[in-house]
């Protein structure tokens, strides 16, 4: 058995209470209503401008890298290959870099790269230069 003794000082509340307890088969429950007021130490004026506090949750962690560790693939997992253009592939696209009125910007470029022809330019070039295509707005 379980004895708890409150005191309660609003009328509805401990009728309320009351009820509750007679209800939850309490028969001996019985709660009583002081007279005597309460007094606090603030007075009521200081509590007008009183905010309540609202929860604090601290922010997300963000997983840091550590700096000393490379991030490279493992060994043994085979990494993509950048795609290969074709000689005709890169022509097509100077081609439409002419018809767009950027002959002169299409020279510079494959001077950049030493020849003065698409077909002079070595297979390991091509991929660079479909890159700088693009980047002229060629599609390619």
């Amino acid at each position: 058995m379980f004895e708890i003794k409150l005191t309660v000082e609003a009328t509805e509340l401990v009728n309320a209470l009351n009820n509750l307890a007679n209800s939850m088969g309490g028969a001996n429950a019985h709660i009583s209503q002081t007279q005597t007021p309460v007094q606090s130490a603030v007075p009521p004026a200081a509590c007008a401008n009183i905010v309540p506090l609202q929860a604090y949750t601290s922010p997300p962690s963000i997983p840091v890298a550590n700096p000393q560790q490379a991030s490279f693939p493992s060994p043994g997992v085979p990494l993509s290959q950048p795609p290969k253009y074709t000689t005709e592939q890169i022509m097509a696209a100077g081609a439409a870099l002419v018809d767009a009125g950027k002959a002169q910007e299409l020279m510079n470029l494959l001077s950049s790269f030493g020849v003065q022809a698409v077909t002079a330019l070595k297979q390991e070039q091509l991929g660079a230069f479909a890159t700088a295509l693009r980047e002229m707005g060629a599609k390619i």
